[in-house]
């Protein structure tokens, strides 16, 4: 108190302190509050008292108590200047709270500059005042159009607004530009003062700029990281402003990497993905964007590049890889990649979504085919039918049969439930390449079926699954096993010698049978019921697995399916695929999992798309789920190399 009573203060001190006793309240606000105070309400508080004091500054009282200030011409009086420095002077108080701040009459001309101000325009108060503030006060949207003229129609417009406009150029007189947060507010005084509030928000600038770094690029190869490429494409992809130009979107998946990264460890893996990042990174052009997608997956967008130019790209940089060894602690290994290309051109209805998908299948295209070359994806459904009839689909297949030039692709099967089960499911599927396409069974198989050739493609698939199997240890550390769930076609089941094929393979190549489940179609069970009983007790007894696929399609089954000796029912994906939006789709499948529950059957729901059908399924009490949500196919010989349940 004694203190306190030594300490000679103006007259007006309690409302020149008041700002700066605010920043104390909001500071031990922010305190209490444990950090959650909206930076937006102090912002604003502190801007209204800092108004505030500006009126009491520009008001006869303020001037009467003061007995300093402005003169008639609106210089400052000497005695004001040697104040200036003084921790009780008005702008002393102003420097420290608010830093840049000009005020204008309502015609424009500059009534006040604070020293912050002159420092940063570049013009002193005998130069400003007077004069018109867009003469004086050079701000810059991020447009790069004059801001000040814009700033006086708002608060004509809307008077009573305080306005924020964030991080604007300011362009001194002199010296380089730099970054300013402004505020600005139309007081309603006579003169009707118009008030501009600016802080140097370079070091800031430089801070965030440092952050978004981080946040848009990989921490391991400095390269675009995943979310700041997609937003990249979408911006170029979603572009309908009449750029004729075409794009190609580049998936490329590192070969072989496991091998370094298991041998070698961690580091030499990113050692790897580093070296790499750079080659692809000097191979593009500058305009190019390069990102790392996660694991030893990379993206490249080509921008205004056609298709055979991004092949030339694509091209020079498998060279590069072949010409590069990478060593480590005396270990070599050669490198090379797996590329898929998709062309495309700008539009309002492009899913980007689709276009990481089609990359992704033409770059296990290219893995597929044998690593080490890039494959384009073209849209199959225009290709196919252009050229469907002249295909001599019967020699296509015959020669794919013979030569082995289907490719077997994999697709997982997810637990829904918590269980003890040792298995890992994994549904194998058939590709076709054809004419630099990957054909999907929809392409090729009804052709086979209208062939005959139906039962050939199931015994090709049937031996090729076994082999691997034999081959290929397809268990975890944990001891998980894995088991196959393998299609048979309406001419499979009325194959009179297809078990005793079966049977032969398997004592051939010394194959678990528990390890393989055999699907049949609830319609060709219905269409070939003898048959198909006959088969599967055969098969059961074999040992193997049965499933029945596409279950409620057709409930006159249910009279049918206590005499298969079933170990699942395969929910038909079409119930599935409405489950959240329709109650009769969502009864039918507690339906069918109630009749498997009875008989002591796993429930698969297919065509499983989105997290909200999962959690549904995963509450109604199904098994499993099958589609892409889950897991997209991938190559079996993925599963072949890592030799676990891996669906990279």
């Amino acid at each position: 108190m004694i203190l306190w009573n030594k300490i000679q203060l103006p007259p007006n001190a309690a409302l020149l302190m008041l700002p700066a006793f605010s920043v104390l309240m909001l500071c031990g606000w922010q305190l209490f509050s444990g950090g959650q105070g909206s930076p937006v309400v102090m912002t604003v508080v502190v801007l209204l008292l800092t108004v505030a004091q500006l009126l009491w500054l520009l008001s006869p009282l303020s001037r009467k108590h003061e007995k300093a200030g402005f003169d008639e011409d609106g210089l400052k009086h000497p005695q004001h200047h040697q104040n200036m420095n003084s921790p009780n002077s008005t702008e002393w108080i102003l420097e420290a709270l608010a830093g840049g701040v000009l005020t204008a009459d309502n015609k424009g001309k500059v009534l006040y500059v604070n020293h912050s101000a002159q420092q940063m325009i570049g013009y002193s108060v005998k130069d400003a005042i007077g004069k018109q503030v867009e003469a004086i006060l050079d701000l810059e949207d991020s447009q790069g159009e004059a801001l000040v003229p814009k700033v006086i129609e708002l608060h004509k417009a809307h008077p009573q607004h305080l306005l924020q406009f964030g991080q604007v150029k300011l362009k001194p007189c002199s010296g380089e530009p730099c970054f300013v947060e402004l505020h600005t507010s139309f007081l309603m005084d006579k003169p009707r003062t118009l008030v501009f509030i600016f802080r140097d928000i370079q070091t800031d600038r430089r801070v965030i700029n440092e952050l978004y770094q981080q946040a848009s690029h990989d921490a391991l190869t400095g390269l675009m990281n995943r979310r700041s490429f997609e937003e990249c494409l979408e911006q170029v992809a979603s572009n309908d402003s009449g750029d004729s130009r075409n794009h190609v979107l580049v998936s490329i998946d590192l070969d072989k990497f496991k091998i370094v990264n298991d041998s070698c460890g961690h580091q030499a893996g990113d050692e790897l993905l580093k070296q790499v990042a750079q080659i692809f990174q000097r191979s593009v052009r500058q305009s190019d964007k390069v990102a790392r997608m996660g694991g030893d997956e990379f993206a490249v967008f080509l921008e205004g590049c056609e298709v055979e130019k991004a092949r030339s790209i694509m091209g020079s940089i498998l060279i590069e890889l072949k010409n590069y060894c990478f060593s480590w602690e005396g270990k070599v290994f050669n490198i090379s990649a797996s590329i898929g290309l998709v062309e495309f051109s700008p539009s309002s209805e492009l899913s980007v979504k689709m276009l990481f998908s089609d990359a992704d299948k033409a770059c296990y295209t290219a893995k597929a085919l044998g690593r080490g070359q890039t494959f384009t994806h073209i849209n199959v459904d225009e290709s196919y039918h252009v050229e469907q009839r002249r295909t001599d689909w019967g020699k296509v297949l015959d020669l794919a049969v013979e030569n082995d030039r289907f490719i077997l692709f994999v697709q997982p099967i997810v637990a829904l439930q918590t269980t003890d089960d040792a298995y890992r499911h994994y549904e194998v599927l058939l590709r076709l390449p054809f004419r630099k396409h990957l054909l999907s069974p929809g392409s090729f198989l009804p052709a086979a079926d209208r062939l005959d050739m139906m039962g050939r493609i199931d015994r090709w698939i049937i031996r090729r699954v076994l082999k691997a199997a034999v081959e290929n240890k397809f268990h975890d550390p944990l001891g998980v096993q894995t088991r196959f769930m393998i299609n048979l076609s309406s001419q499979a089941v009325q194959d009179p010698g297809l078990f005793e094929f079966i049977e032969a393979q398997m004592n051939e190549f010394g194959t678990d049978p528990s390890l393989f489940c055999f699907e049949i179609s609830e319609s060709v069970a219905i269409a070939n019921f003898m048959q198909t009983k006959r088969l599967m007790l055969a098969l059961d007894a074999l040992g193997c697995h049965l499933a029945l696929d596409d279950f409620g399609s057709g409930f006159s089954s249910l009279n049918y399916v206590r005499e298969l000796p079933l170990a699942y029912l395969k929910i038909d994906g079409n119930f599935v695929h409405n489950l959240v939006t329709n109650a009769v789709d969502a009864a039918m499948i507690k339906a069918v999992h109630e009749v498997g529950q009875v008989m002591k059957l796993k429930t698969i729901a297919e065509l499983v798309e989105d997290s909200e059908t999962m959690s549904q399924l995963r509450t109604i009490g199904v098994d499993y789920a099958q589609g892409f949500h889950c897991g997209k196919p991938f190559p079996f010989l993925h599963l072949c190399e890592s030799g676990t349940a891996d669906s990279r």
